[in-house]
């Protein structure tokens, strides 16, 4: 994919386009609505680029969190006691 980008940029210049036409043609067109498709573009990017510096915030909250409260002590439930518990007679 970037090899075609080059070349579609080697060709502009050969027809001696400038980079800000090559820029248009490639990313958009000179459409009724380019300013809004402009604007949706990076709207949907700030979206994308917020969402996931949310999910590694999120992430990194839940692997530093505890397990046990502090100042509590591990539970000592032995595995005998879930024996007695489910004997069936």
């Amino acid at each position: 994919m970037i090899t075609s980008i080059l070349n579609f940029y080697k060709v502009g210049k050969e027809l001696g386009l400038t980079k800000k036409e090559i820029n248009q043609v490639m990313i958009f067109d000179n459409r009724k609505h380019a300013f809004l498709w402009r604007f949706l573009l990076f709207f949907v990017m700030l979206l994308i680029l917020m969402s996931w510096f949310n999910t590694l915030l999120f992430l990194t909250q839940k692997i530093n969190q505890n397990v046990y409260a502090s100042g509590t002590l591990y539970s000592t439930v032995k595995l005998k006691e879930f024996k007695k518990k489910f004997h069936v007679i």
